[in-house]
């Protein structure tokens, strides 16, 4: 791994990111620009310093994250501990993201110096359930018990045992029940994702019918949008009236280019 003195600190190479090199206390430098130097930099040991960003979320100093761009000049938003880790050693090889984290010895996530750092098992948010327990709810999730319930057994949330389920804990971070998808081409992502939501129908394609709220006089909470496009019947509950009618207004301007009359009711983000 080559090795350059910058800012008398020793730098090394950024794995995965040839064009940096980092330093021993978390300093990230661009070295190269995968094209030729302007007269600016032509000479210097480096072009210019990347700028870590800290986020706190909930009042808790979250760590530190660099953007870089590989040589195909994609751009990556990049945990800088990890990188420093590597780079000096202090990790033999890449993270496992599902069962270590990196750690730091004065609880200072800014003092990315590689003594400051060391390797831990991943700690997992709720602490009421252990690897066990994990695979005993797993098991009951499969079987079809309701979620409620698990729940109720072990202590914690429906939520969380939902989060379970969906693999967003316990498991790579990653929801395993895929996101709905529109039926078919929308432009306009705000419009496709919501679509998406839809009850769908085909019907015969050449009818097309803008949508309408239909009420049910019984119970006011008991709205339903339903409209015909592009071969599909469209259906969605809803509770808020007002809510619906503008949501309506909003879908056969987009699709059928038609306005209903504006009125006061307040704007409804889709």
């Amino acid at each position: 791994m080559g090795e350059i003195i910058i800012n008398s600190e020793r730098c090394r190479e950024v794995i995965d990111f040839e064009r940096y090199h980092i330093s021993e206390s978390g300093r990230i430098y661009r070295t190269e620009t995968g094209k030729k130097r302007s007269w600016r930099t032509k000479g210097r040991v480096f072009i210019n310093e990347i700028k870590i960003h800290f986020r706190i979320q909930n009042n808790i100093l979250r760590q530190g994250f660099v953007s870089l761009t590989d040589t195909e000049g994609k751009l990556h938003n990049v945990a800088v501990a990890p990188l420093v880790a590597i780079a000096f050693e202090v990790l033999s090889k890449k993270l496992n993201k599902k069962k270590q984290a990196i750690d730091y010895r004065d609880r200072d996530k800014r003092n990315l110096h590689y003594s400051n750092l060391f390797v831990v098992e991943k700690k997992y948010i709720n602490s009421k359930l252990n690897s066990k327990d994990i695979k005993h709810i797993k098991k009951q999730i499969k079987l079809g018990i309701p979620l409620r319930r698990i729940a109720w057994v072990f202590g914690v949330s429906e939520m969380q045992i939902n989060r379970i389920k969906t693999g967003e804990n316990w498991g790579n971070g990653k929801r395993k029940i895929k996101a709905p998808e529109a039926p078919f081409e929308i432009k306009d992502g705000r419009i496709r994702k919501y679509i998406a939501t839809f009850d769908k129908k085909k019907t015969v394609i050449k009818i097309k019918k803008p949508f309408i709220v239909k009420r049910d006089s019984s119970k006011p909470t008991n709205n339903l949008i339903v409209g015909i496009v592009n071969g599909y019947k469209l259906s969605l509950k809803h509770t808020n009236i007002t809510s619906a009618k503008r949501i309506v207004e909003k879908l056969n301007k987009y699709f059928f280019d038609l306005e209903t009359e504006r009125n006061t009711l307040p704007s409804v983000r889709l």
